[in-house]
């Protein structure tokens, strides 16, 4: 009975175009583990605890643009798997939550393992089924716009009896699927007609998107700041109107630019300008065009929509206009050139080991960058050079949870594949390498910035208590797992290549941090 009911079940998944299964394996769900070691042309990962198996499904949704299956046991496991359905809701992922169960019968009894699984990731899914043997599987009617969950209902599992391997059908290769519907496009040509002073914000666009995208604000020529993870951010056609510093209200106004307008382009920014928007409600026009449909604000709307398509005419707006943002570009230029200075003045100072770092990773490399400081000082920082990097980073709803997990799921072997992390992000993740021999060939650096704790927090607070101030170091972490270890307190001038994996531990010098924030605070 148990092994009619998986085979129902992963045939839908299969018809649902999944190819990938991470599997945290236990008695309840060993129907599924015994049938999925016998069928041919699919691949699986196996793992020791679910949570990080769930960010590295993420991973692996992104890199290959296909849902991926996490396979549980029935209790505690499955509620590990909530960090990683939050983070896929708000990035719209589609990971797909195979949680074993135990019969229906024994809920609400106190039985060993036995949890109330129904509805356990509440609206942080948009399907989910309790299903158990002669129902039928309604997988169907999974949009692939977002996690899903099928909680299964299995009889006590006995020894593996399958001899056999399985065939079954592949027909289908879906691919992630994107959103075609949208608001009236009107609302832009209305934002471009009435804003005087408008300044273009640009988060994460989807690979498919950079380009149309780019040719657009090539032809807007508004200020842009746009963000490493957009993917045009070093654009050499926006050379002349981009924006390096996210205090855009403040510099604006200093270069006589009262800005009256933001047009937000992709995911939800990381830069501060969200939370002051948040204080001019009402005050300041903001139009949205996105892949996702959250705008960022409480009061804001927005155009949701494959955005290659909805710029792929842009004949009708009125982008013939004139700003009247020269001084402000000319500002931002000059404060590029006074950024550089510093990292030469103070080359010991974080935010300038990251600019150096930047220049050092080979082009064309995968850069991973966790949340926290590194993604903000990447954003400041990195060379302008257009190196072809495929920038990334988990800016869905994630802190510093899950992202080696992530980052290891994102690798492949056509490239160099960098991440850039905080050392408090490190020791939150550091079953992450488990998965790493069951990857093919290639080569990982993973680059800790160990400041000793959540420095980011002392720019906000003067309590220590939001520090987690430590004096751990990472060797022992990359002898665990035997990855090759480094310890940088200067980025070096030639990278020394390295095959397999490797962990490079920087240690920024806290006076020089210090010095290179005071002169920036100045510029």
């Amino acid at each position: 009975m148990n092994d009619q009911l998986a085979k129902t079940v992963i045939q839908h998944a299969l018809d649902a175009g999944v190819r990938e299964f991470c599997i945290a394996a236990g008695k309840r769900n060993a129907p599924l583990v015994f049938l999925l070691s016998k069928i041919r042309d699919i691949k699986i990962y196996y793992w020791p605890e679910e949570r990080s198996a769930g960010y590295f499904a993420l991973g692996r949704i992104r890199a290959t643009r296909r849902p991926v299956v996490v396979i549980t046991t029935s209790g505690t496991a499955v509620g590990n798997l909530l960090p990683a359905a939050m983070e896929a809701y708000y990035t719209q992922l589609p990971i797909l939550l195979l949680t074993a169960d135990r019969p229906r019968r024994q809920r609400g009894t106190g039985a060993p393992q036995c949890a109330e699984q129904v509805g356990i990731f509440s609206h942080y899914v948009d399907f989910a089924q309790d299903i158990a043997l002669e129902e039928e599987c309604q997988l169907a009617d999974w949009n692939l716009q977002g996690p899903a969950h099928l909680n299964v209902c299995f009889e006590e599992p006995e020894e593996d009896k399958l001899s056999q391997d399985f065939s079954f059908s592949m027909d289908q290769p879906a691919f992630i699927k994107t959103k075609t519907t949208s608001k009236n496009r009107s609302e832009l040509e209305n934002f471009i007609h009435n804003v005087k002073n408008p300044v273009v914000v640009v988060g994460a666009l989807n690979i498919e998107d950079r380009e149309n995208v780019a040719r657009f604000l090539s032809l807007l020529k508004a200020p842009i700041y746009a963000e490493a993870i957009s993917g045009i951010r070093e654009d050499p056609r926006l050379t002349d109107l981009r924006i390096c510093s996210d205090q855009l209200f403040k510099n604006a106004a200093q270069a006589n630019y009262p800005i009256d307008g933001v047009l937000r382009i992709g995911s939800i920014p990381t830069c501060r300008i969200w939370r002051d928007l948040e204080e001019l409600a009402g005050k300041i026009r903001v139009c949205s065009i996105s892949h996702l449909p959250f705008s960022g604000l409480s009061w804001n709307g927005g155009i949701y929509d494959s955005l290659k398509d909805f710029f792929s005419d842009i004949s009708y707006l009125p982008i013939e206009k004139k700003y009247a943002c020269e001084k402000w570009l000319t500002h931002e230029k000059k404060l590029i050139a006074n950024l550089k200075e510093i990292y030469q003045e103070e080359p010991q100072a974080e935010i300038s080991l990251i600019h150096y770092l930047s220049k050092l990773i080979p082009e064309t490399s995968l850069v991973y960058l966790g949340n926290s400081l590194p993604i903000r000082e990447w954003d400041q920082a990195a060379t302008w050079q257009q190196k072809n990097l495929k920038v990334e980073a988990s800016r869905g709803l994630c802190g510093i949870d899950g992202q080696i997990a992530t980052f290891l799921g994102l690798c492949t072997p056509e490239q160099q594949n960098w991440a850039i992390i905080g050392d408090l992000t490190a020791l939150y993740d550091l079953v992450a390498p488990w998965i790493y021999p069951q990857l093919a060939p290639m080569d990982i650096n993973l680059v800790i910035i160990n400041n000793g704790g959540g420095q980011i927090f002392s720019r906000m607070f003067s309590n220590p208590a939001f520090l987690n101030l430590h004096d751990v170091t990472f060797q022992p972490l990359a002898e665990l797992w035997k990855w090759h270890y480094e310890k940088w307190e200067t980025i070096p001038t030639q990278l020394q290549s390295r095959k397999g994996a490797r962990l490079i531990e920087i240690q920024p010098n806290d006076e020089a941090t210090k010095r290179a924030l005071q002169k920036i605070r100045k510029l």
